[in-house]
């Protein structure tokens, strides 16, 4: 087996490097972290994303789904730990060789002669997630499992790193797809969240299991939605089919497509939409029903971003945990100056999607009359 050390960057390696242009320097250091100990040989297994090329035998791209195959590199991206089989990280954890490891990748490369380096680098905090999700069973604290329904552009991300931080025995899902390859035991969890809905994880769930989610005020949680789309540094690679049509297209064009209901409604799609059919108006009803349904389960805790702190405390203290100390950080914000033209060219179009957003406002509405009694 051959021995993987670092070598030095290569002419060709710098200029490419000095070519592309990142749009998260998280994901620069990832790949500047394992671009050393690539060669020619290599099958390089990565997400979706702006990537540069690389002298490699192959590089391939994984989605929400990962299949290892002969890959030779991985850089598992640990928002997406949902999508790889347990067994397989498993092996990879303690057979490959970590490399390289920050707030968003864990980095294996399969050959080289393992050693005490290698013990200290699975035991260094950016491997400590990976970890986590391997023991989870042994590090729960609860009885129960609360699942959390993260709806796009409502707060989520704060709120599972508000809560998720202090929790071990978690996982986050980012797309109901990984969810139904690889369904987590969820008598294995304490916590488990995503962007998958609540009758998805409903299936799994046990009698006593809880959900929690956030909503926001329609119209602005769509806004919000359009201007992440259209901000200039985003990677255009990880955008859904609908998030392209928004940043590509006038958004006229967008509205009248068939898909754009099921973007403009997301809180009700996460809360009552199981993906089994095709979303349509005949079945938006049902939909609605399931959602609105859902707000009425015994136990689980719905809230509007406008009591984000409460809900926060609420949902920590089901996991046993104490209030949180410290002030919300603000997630995603878009440059409103910058982003005028988009602004004007959404208010232009705000009757028409209010026209869209009846039922998802009514849903709401229900959360928030029940915060003002």
């Amino acid at each position: 087996m051959n021995v993987v050390a670092p070598r030095p960057l290569t002419v060709s390696d710098q200029s490419l490097e000095e070519e592309h242009r990142w749009a998260d320097p998280i994901w620069r250091d990832a790949w500047l972290g394992v671009l050393p100990y690539l060669s020619r040989d290599d099958r390089v297994l990565l997400p979706e994303g702006g990537w540069p090329a690389a002298d490699v035998a192959e590089m391939r791209i994984y989605r929400h789904v990962i299949d290892v195959g002969d890959a030779t590199v991985l850089f598992l991206y640990k928002g997406r730990m949902s999508g790889i089989s347990p067994a397989t990280l498993k092996k990879i954890y303690h057979t490959w060789r970590p490399v390289f490891a920050n707030d968003v990748f864990a980095c294996f490369v399969r050959r080289g002669l393992r050693g005490l380096l290698d013990r200290k680098l699975r035991r260094a905090k950016h491997y400590e997630v990976v970890r986590e999700f391997l023991g989870a069973r042994k590090l729960r604290r609860c009885k129960d499992t609360t699942f959390f329904v993260h709806i796009p552009k409502t707060a989520g991300t704060t709120v599972w790193e508000a809560v998720a931080g202090s929790v071990p025995a978690k996982l986050y899902c980012e797309n109901y797809e990984a969810f139904g390859c690889h369904p987590p035991v969820a008598a294995n969890f304490d916590l488990i969240g995503g962007h998958v809905s609540l009758p998805i994880l409903a299936r799994w769930a046990g009698p006593n299991d809880r959900f929690a989610s956030v909503l926001r005020d329609p119209l602005a949680r769509f806004r919000s939605a359009f201007l992440h789309c259209r901000r200039a540094k985003e990677d255009v690679e990880t955008f859904t089919p609908a998030m392209r049509m928004m940043r590509e297209r006038p958004l006229a064009d967008f509205l009248s497509d068939p898909g754009a209901p099921m973007e403009i409604c997301q809180q009700t799609i996460m809360l009552g939409f199981a993906f089994d059919r095709v979303y349509g108006p005949e079945v938006e009803q049902e939909v609605f029903d399931r959602a609105r349904a859902a707000l009425d389960q015994s136990g689980s805790i719905f809230a509007t971003a406008r009591q984000l702190p409460d809900f926060i405390d609420r949902v920590r203290a089901r996991l046993h945990l104490p209030p949180l100390e410290g002030q919300l950080p603000l997630r995603n914000a878009s440059d409103m100056k910058a982003q005028a033209r988009d602004i004007e060219e959404f208010e232009a179009f705000v009757p028409t999607i209010r026209g869209m957003l009846a039922m998802e406002q009514e849903l709401y509405d229900i959360v928030a009359r029940r915060e003002n009694r």
